[in-house]
């Protein structure tokens, strides 16, 4: 049975979902853009139906799986969105987003976390690729538990392209850092927009329209630490977690993972197909999230209870030009 697929995405990713649509054997039957004016010209170039809006798109019962590649500040708009996801979740549709959508303690979050017609939004929908579950990670699963505590790290993602992508980024980090060090007590962070820095007091953009470089430092009740640094305007696709620790080194990434002990020593180490070009390797990281959604199996929704506060954090951090806590994000929601 073939399987089609309905996407929402800026007129600079159409490449890109050009080569997961090809590499997944999907056909794409509606199209439209954040952008109006994009909106026609990115479904030409799948030969496919055009979507006026994201609520045109969703009720297309044509498409198996609605992919939203950009989002560009609409999920965090009064738009009814949260509503038509459930409207078309409950029709048989699968919905997936590239862009990350409001987490607990955000503007605007409400209406994904009321339950509508029966269903919260939120858990109608999935976010991804995630890093912590890519095959990669998967595979190194018994490799990290081996290897123990966890005392820094360096969490770096570098991308390329003018869809904002940045939230999805530092959601992506975020989520691996708390997987492996747990929730820390302070994050001091600072948000470059594209040409220009965020002044202390002027608000960063919604996290699915953030875009530009994000770098933070996360301090940890322990003693312990962590380094964020990703950018959507560095170029290509890579994305790897550094962990240091008594057990030494292990670095992961999309490509596989290296343990290596404090005397430079190899213990364990893996190394999955080399793709040789960036713009591949994204393809592949994109099929392996959709892919299990298509095929109807049930994947794991974004720990959103415990990143929202510590993205909040991180964002308001980039505001005020201070230190702040997700505890106290926490307890004011």
């Amino acid at each position: 049975m073939e399987q089609t697929l309905g996407i929402w995405a800026a007129a600079s990713q159409v490449e890109l979902i050009a080569a997961l649509a090809r590499t997944l054997g999907v056909r794409v039957v509606a199209a439209g853009a954040p952008v109006r004016a994009q909106g026609p010209g990115v479904a030409d170039a799948f030969g496919a139906s055009y979507a006026a809006d994201l609520h045109d798109l969703l009720a297309d019962d044509r498409a198996g799986c609605v992919l939203l590649a950009c989002l560009d500040g609409e999920a965090s708009r009064s738009s009814g969105l949260p509503r038509a996801i459930v409207r078309a979740a409950a029709e048989g549709r699968a919905i997936a987003t590239l862009a990350p959508i409001p987490l607990p303690t955000a503007d605007g979050a409400e209406d994904w976390y009321t339950p509508a017609d029966g269903r919260v939004p939120a858990e109608a929908i999935r976010f991804g690729p995630l890093l912590r579950r890519a095959p990669a990670a998967q595979e190194a699963a018994e490799v990290l538990e081996a290897f123990g505590d966890v005392r820094s790290a360096l969490i770096a993602g570098h991308r390329g392209g003018e869809a904002p992508a940045a939230g999805a980024q530092l959601v992506d980090a975020l989520d691996v850092l708390v997987a492996y060090m747990g929730e820390p007590e302070r994050v001091d962070a600072a948000h470059l927009a594209v040409g220009r820095p965020t002044r202390t007091g002027r608000q960063a953009p919604a996290l699915d329209a953030l875009h530009g470089d994000v770098t933070a430092h996360y301090r940890f009740a322990d003693g312990k630490a962590a380094v964020v640094a990703i950018s959507d305007q560095a170029g290509g696709w890579s994305r790897r977690a550094t962990l240091l620790g008594p057990a030494g080194r292990l670095d992961l990434g999309d490509g596989g993972h290296r343990w290596v002990d404090a005397s430079g020593r190899l213990v364990d180490g893996t190394e999955r197909r080399d793709r040789g070009d960036a713009a591949l390797a994204e393809v592949d990281a994109l099929a392996d999230f959709l892919s299990p959604i298509l095929q109807g199996r049930a994947t794991p929704p974004l720990d959103a209870e415990t990143l929202g506060p510590l993205v909040s954090a991180t964002l308001l951090s980039t505001r005020t030009g201070q230190a702040e806590s997700p505890a106290t994000i926490r307890a004011m929601a």
